[in-house]
């Protein structure tokens, strides 16, 4: 594959998450009494905020940025055709599709989920979620294999570590007064991880050009 196309692939993974930053935080700034701390980050596009349709747009095209950079781990990682970085590209993969999909799927008011669409929404969050998390695990092994992959390989190992704990707290419910910030947390962290190896391949190809 032309480097060109693999490195407007990883492109595709750099932009994504300041995407989802840039919309998350904006929004929660212009939606009326929006807190960050306290409230879902789902609650910006549920049926009725008032920014909703942006908000939905924006996971949309993440989603799509997503899909596409999965593509890119599987090509820069996939020289040793192991069965791990097929498992974690595709992990990345279907995290990017169920991005996409939630933009068709709003939360209910509140994201207190009753109707069809509010529950596949909760569904979909999920699998937007769970994959992104468990990826860098299954593609610790390509990491290792290659030296210049080093950095990212023992990155990816305080991740998870992270990650794991964060989600953990987060669905334990311990601190609902904080759900907001701990859906963040547990987000953020995987979607950093993929800013992070969207550079590192987009820098790879770039010093072979």
């Amino acid at each position: 594959m032309k480097r060109s196309i693999r490195q407007g692939l990883a492109i595709c993974g750099i932009i994504g998450p300041i995407l989802f930053t840039i919309v998350l935080i904006t929004l929660g700034f212009l939606h009326p009494g929006y807190n960050h701390i306290t409230q879902y980050m789902s609650e910006l596009g549920a049926v009725n905020a008032p920014y909703a349709n942006i908000k939905n747009t924006g996971l949309f095209i993440v989603g799509i940025l997503i899909v596409f950079f999965s593509f890119s781990m599987y090509i820069e990682l996939n020289d040793k055709k192991t069965k791990a970085t097929i498992l974690g590209s595709s992990l990345v993969f279907i995290s990017g599709l169920s991005f996409l999909l939630i933009g068709f799927f709003p939360c209910d008011p509140d994201c207190i989920n009753f109707t069809t669409i509010g529950m596949i929404h909760g569904y979909l969050a999920n699998t937007a979620q769970f994959p992104l998390i468990i990826a860098p695990y299954f593609l610790l092994t390509s990491f290792k294999i290659y030296k210049k992959w080093d950095s990212i390989y023992y990155y990816s190992i305080i991740s998870i570590i992270l990650v794991v704990t964060s989600f953990a707290v987060y669905k334990s419910h311990i601190f609902e007064g904080y759900v907001g910030l701990l859906q963040r947390i547990s987000f953020g962290i995987p979607i950093l991880w993929v800013e992070i190896i969207a550079i590192k391949i987009f820098k790879s190809n770039l010093s072979e050009s």
